[in-house]
């Protein structure tokens, strides 16, 4: 047996509604943070730092380069905490964790009630049930887990078990409490990830002397961020583009079925225009930036976008056999929501309007697609005024993961 991360230390990560938090987004172009406070209403962001990491800092979403990393770390700790008070210096950390060698699986338990299932479920009977459950998953996970990625049960580590759904006589509740059945189903989101690349994490938040409250699966935090996301009736796909890697995650009837991501981002463009156009990295990275905000000259426009269409006919490739193996999925939901850097470059969505989504893939219609943008994030209240863009999805939606593990203590004062 082993101890999930959401299940030890309790004491130590206990929370007040005075706390100050960081939520580090550790990007392969941009080292992205906020500090944040909670309350029982919600998230409230009172600063934004980016700070941009140089080329050999990352790779595919995971650190190469530790020392670089915490230069950068440090420097956004700095800015984060200008002009506050020594006492209200934060103390806790949530960090977000991609790659394609972080795995996330949606876990469906069948649990049948045999005594008393005429009875209505009591708080008790619900902290058992759940407790078994999650015993199971904790002694079979690793094991289970470990042959999807070839790794030994020592190499891996669970990231956090989060409980997407319950439903009791076929009927979905928020909580069992109160309710009759003798069939329970229980929806998880189970997250893991080799151990080199957590400890490389917990590393970072070593040095900057702050307690580690959750490493989180990135694609399932921004997934849950969404207003309306966790909701029975919503269905929606969401796809993050970063500098290294892109997430996906599929969310149908309001769980998290499906996470999936890969080494393909915005980086792989850059690659191509530095390599086409004879340009040092930074300033290919430029060139793209000023192209995606249209800040070219009309001949220029044309030459990176004759380079950077076909580089996006291949990601739209990639992410076509990202979704083909998505397991379970009879029809995917007309929906697509995009945040990151990387969906900011036009090509993005024309290589996504362009795609025959009904003949390639199991849609019954064509998708919509929108940016997720910050507006949209669900009980967050930007105090900064400074959340005003797509790849500031990815810091405020971990912030919205600790606030949807925390809020009851919050609630109930035990957090206080």
């Amino acid at each position: 047996m082993f101890n999930l991360p959401f299940l030890t230390n309790k004491s130590k990560n206990k929370l007040s509604a005075k706390d100050n938090i960081v939520a580090l987004d550790i990007g392969t172009e941009q080292l992205k943070g906020v500090l944040f406070s909670m309350n029982p209403l919600g998230v409230k962001i009172d600063k934004v730092s980016r700070i941009e990491q140089q080329q050999h800092a990352m790779r595919s979403g995971i650190i190469t380069n530790l020392d670089t990393v915490l230069t950068n770390c440090r420097l956004t700790m700095s800015s984060l905490t200008d002009r506050i008070d020594p006492e209200e210096y934060p103390k806790h950390i949530v960090m977000g964790i991609a790659g394609e060698y972080i795995q996330g699986v949606s876990i469906s338990v069948n649990y049948q009630r045999d005594e008393n299932f005429d009875k209505e479920v009591t708080e008790r009977e619900e902290s058992k049930i759940l407790a078994q459950i999650e015993s199971k998953i904790e002694a079979h996970g690793k094991q289970d887990l470990g042959q999807r990625i070839g790794l030994v049960n020592e190499d891996i580590e669970f990231l956090h078990l989060t409980k997407t759904g319950l439903e009791i006589g076929g009927m979905p509740v928020d909580s069992l409490v109160g309710y009759k059945g003798r069939d329970v189903k229980l929806h998880y989101y189970a997250s893991f990830a080799p151990k080199t690349y957590v400890e490389s994490l917990r590393k970072v938040a070593t040095e900057l002397d702050l307690n580690v409250l959750s490493i989180v699966s990135q694609p399932f935090a921004v997934a849950r961020a969404f207003t309306g996301s966790s909701n029975r009736d919503f269905s929606a796909i969401f796809i993050d583009i970063g500098g290294g890697t892109t997430d996906i995650a599929v969310v149908e009837k309001g769980n998290v079925i499906e996470t999936k991501m890969f080494a393909f981002g915005g980086r792989t463009f850059t690659k191509e225009l530095a390599k086409m156009l004879n340009l040092e990295y930074r300033m290919a990275e430029q060139r793209k930036i000023k192209y995606a905000n249209k800040e070219l000259n009309k001949e220029l426009s044309r030459e990176v976008q004759k380079i950077v269409y076909p580089v996006g006919r291949l990601w739209m490739k990639t992410v076509k056999t990202a979704l083909e193996s998505c397991e379970g999925v009879s029809s995917f939901s007309p929906q697509i929501y995009l945040c990151g850097g990387g969906s900011l470059l036009p090509e993005i969505k024309e290589v996504m309007l362009e795609f025959p989504w009904k003949k390639a893939l199991p849609f019954a219609v064509v998708p919509k697609i929108e940016f997720f943008t910050p507006e949209k994030l669900e009980n967050i209240t930007d105090i900064s005024k400074d959340l005003r863009n797509v790849f500031d999805i990815t810091p405020a939606s971990l912030a919205k993961f600790i606030y949807d593990i925390k809020k009851e203590e919050l609630v109930d004062g035990r957090g206080k």
